[in-house]
């Protein structure tokens, strides 16, 4: 046993030492997430956002731990717009790339504000608070000027425990959401018997729209079209769950069928920032770990000095 567990924390060890997250790929997913959360606040109205809901009242709701959201910031004698400004400033920020460590904070603030207090979310504002809070460790342990850059310090070792540990944790939650989505759905009669696609591709909300309304609501006339259509989603949604707690490759791939997916949402129901937000989670969880370059060595320093008569 205890052969084992030495065996056990040497790996763990050596894993932690090589790993090292600063790349494009988390730059990407992070500034994808961001510009999900930004195209919500720049192009739909703040009255829209806040709109008073039957039964729960005006919003922001400030009540309780919501007072921190940036959207309560000064009660009544600030308006929402400076508020929606100051929101817009910060994802625009966060998604332009820049001090990915200084941004850490403000960015899972701002998610947070967004998360509690508007009115209409679409899922996309909880997933994308969530994924914020969890990239904060590894966006603290980034020290590039811009996260598109190629790092030109080594990691330091006091970090890489954690930031591994939230990148587990990142692709945990991740394959969460994917495999409960499509399991739950299991249980619903219309996901079971194949139909579901047919009646939301005819829903009044989310039912698909111009120009591409003509031709799904043609397709879904075949019964085998809507039959594929509706467990296709189903095995995608459990190949990307399993897939992003694999190796690299399968993470890839993950994310590869993750565009496909959500693409898919985009062109029949919409849902732009939901999809966005899951397609940057895709990509966070698709990081591959930059292996650190070993220390650089000279002769002198591996061999030893020969003199001659």
């Amino acid at each position: 046993m205890s052969d084992a567990l030495q065996s056990s924390a040497s790996w763990l060890a050596a894993r932690t030492a090589r790993h090292d997250l600063r790349s494009r790929w988390f730059g990407a997913g992070r500034t994808v997430m961001a510009a999900a959360q930004l195209s919500v606040l720049l192009l739909t109205p703040v009255k829209a956002l806040l709109i008073p809901v039957v039964s729960m009242g005006e919003y922001p709701r400030c009540d309780g731990v919501r007072a921190a959201s940036a959207l309560c910031i000064g009660n009544d004698a600030v308006g929402t717009e400076p508020r929606r400004w100051l929101l817009i400033v910060v994802f625009a920020v966060v998604a332009s790339g820049y001090q990915p460590r200084w941004t850490a904070i403000p960015h899972a603030w701002a998610t947070y504000s967004v998360a509690v207090s508007i009115a209409v979310p679409d899922g996309g504002e909880s997933i994308g608070m969530i994924m914020a809070l969890l990239m904060t460790p590894i966006a603290l342990a980034d020290d590039r000027t811009w996260h598109w850059q190629t790092p030109t310090t080594e990691p330091r070792q006091s970090w890489q425990a954690v930031t591994l540990a939230a990148f587990l944790a990142i692709r945990v939650q991740v394959a969460y959401l994917y495999l409960d989505s499509a399991i739950s759905k299991f249980g619903v009669a219309d996901w079971a018997n194949g139909t579901a696609e047919y009646y939301f591709l005819r829903d009044n909300m989310f039912g698909v729209a111009r120009p591409w309304d003509s031709l799904f609501l043609s397709m879904s006339k075949s019964s085998l079209v809507v039959v594929a259509l509706t467990w296709g989603a189903l095995i995608i949604e459990l190949a990307i769950g399993v897939c992003v707690l694999a190796s690299d490759r399968w993470r890839k791939a993950a994310l590869a069928m993750d565009i496909v997916l959500h693409g898919s949402i985009i062109l029949t129901m919409g849902l732009w920032s939901f999809a966005t937000v899951m397609i940057g989670s895709a990509i966070v969880c698709a990081t591959p770990e930059r292996k650190p370059s070993p220390p650089l060595t000279t002769p002198a320093m591996t061999e030893p000095l020969v003199t001659t008569a």
